[in-house]
């Protein structure tokens, strides 16, 4: 059993996403305020005290429980731990690393930004919207010239697929539209339509 620390989140949709894709068992416990967090005994063992963190009692090979956080090592942990969505080919496995950390690294912080200087902000940056909005778009267009090659980010349906789709399905609201990016439509109509992608929204929809 797998316990699933988090709120409604991009990064709390993508580790219950790839929960339900491989099958484990889980249950998921709301942190609805910040307070919460220092509650958590075994939080103690995280240095970032952010979310989501899974705490997995029975662990991998020796049976010690582990705490992950940052959602790219808990898609890394879970896909080694279940020996899904991760190619054990060297060139496959790193084409996939790729795309994760590029998620890591590039889409969800400048997504997160230009989200939240263009509707969330107290106060009007017009420097901060340009900037980050500008960013958005170069991270599409990326995105959009992978997938008009590839059925997938990295060929076949990953944990980079995993990581990236919660941040990237509102495309709209970065101002991209469907005629500018066809074969991003046509990747995040793909995933909408596995069940455990439903599943995993579902599991955290009433968590608000």
């Amino acid at each position: 059993m797998i316990e699933l620390y988090g709120s409604p989140t991009p990064s709390a949709y993508t580790v219950a996403i790839m929960l339900e894709e491989i099958g484990f068992n889980y249950s998921v416990f709301p942190i609805k305020n910040t307070h919460e967090q220092f509650e958590l005994e075994f939080l103690k063992t995280t240095p970032s005290n952010i979310f989501p963190v899974i705490l997995d009692r029975e662990g991998i090979a020796d049976s010690k429980p582990m705490v992950i956080f940052e959602p790219g090592a808990i898609l890394m942990y879970l896909a080694e731990k279940s020996k899904q969505l991760l190619s054990e080919s060297h060139s496959d496995r790193f084409i996939v690393l790729q795309w994760l950390l590029f998620e890591n690294s590039k889409i969800g912080p400048i997504l997160g930004n230009s989200k939240h200087f263009m509707y969330h902000a107290p106060e009007e940056v017009p420097y901060a919207v340009k900037r980050f909005n500008n960013e958005a778009k170069r991270i599409f267009s990326i995105i959009e010239n992978q997938l008009a090659e590839n059925d997938f980010l990295a060929g076949e349906y990953s944990i980079a697929d995993i990581a990236t789709y919660p941040w990237v399905r509102e495309y709209e609201r970065y101002g991209i539209t469907a005629d500018q990016s066809p074969h991003l439509v046509r990747w995040l109509q793909q995933i909408q339509e596995r069940k455990a992608v439903t599943r995993g929204f579902e599991a955290l929809a009433n968590l608000t």
